[in-house]
């Protein structure tokens, strides 16, 4: 009997391929909705909040249109629990008075809904699963929260990977910009005998007074000088 990966397996193998955390956010959505049986108009759900980033939303195919417009807005099952609450389990979408925004769900398949924290390191995220039978799901929720766990294993990293990415590519337009900064107030040097702080001083007062980033002001002497001027950074 051929072994079936686990859930982390499967991840790991996603990962590896190298996908955007986007993408890789959608593969364990799949995931998580096949271990636990869940076909369009069921799924899942994945939002991750990240510090100083824009929050990441995917979901699986076939899910209705009308859940990504509220399942994490205010006072929802998946804001709930991504503003620190507890775990929500929704029995009968369609009787349960306490999600409103939630129940145009109810008029397009969706009976019932889990929603239950994925625990990240330095962020907060939240597995939302949809079923089209009423009482889906147990009252705990276990099989989903096991999904969940092995789910963040895999997320966490996933996430560390792409905090180390962006700050890299941060640093590296930091140079960049620094760089061409630097090339144009020795160039405006250069032509007016000033020093170095006074020419950075021209070029600040033109970026204030034409509304521009500096680094634009700065690129636009150096290539007023040289188009032959590279300020890029090899790997």
């Amino acid at each position: 009997m051929a072994h079936r990966q686990s859930v982390v397996e499967e991840l790991i193998d996603v990962l590896l391929a190298g996908t955007e955390p986007a993408v890789f956010l959608a593969e364990a959505a799949g995931i998580a909705a096949g271990r636990l049986g869940l076909a369009a108009p069921a799924g899942c759900s994945i939002a991750v909040d990240r510090s100083r980033r824009p929050r990441l939303t995917v979901r699986t195919p076939g899910l209705p249109a009308t859940l990504g417009e509220a399942e994490y807005g205010p006072g929802s099952p998946g804001g709930t629990v991504l503003g620190g609450g507890p775990d929500v389990v929704v029995p009968d979408l369609a009787a349960d008075r306490r999600w409103t925004a939630m129940t145009g769900g109810a008029g397009n398949g969706i009976r019932s809904l889990v929603a239950v924290a994925l625990p990240l390191a330095g962020g907060r995220g939240v597995l939302s699963c949809y079923s089209a039978r009423v009482h889906a799901f147990a009252p705990g929720a276990d099989d989903v929260r096991a999904v969940a766990a092995a789910l963040a294993k895999a997320v966490r990293v996933a996430l560390l990977i792409d905090t180390q990415a962006n700050r890299a590519a941060n640093l590296q337009a930091a140079l960049e910009s620094r760089t061409v900064v630097d090339l144009a107030a020795g160039i405006i040097m250069g032509q007016n005998g000033c020093s170095q702080q006074a020419a950075v001083d021209i070029l600040r007062s033109v970026s204030n007074s034409r509304n521009i980033k500096i680094r634009n002001v700065a690129a636009g002497v150096v290539a007023s000088v040289s188009d032959r001027v590279s300020t890029h950074f090899d790997e």
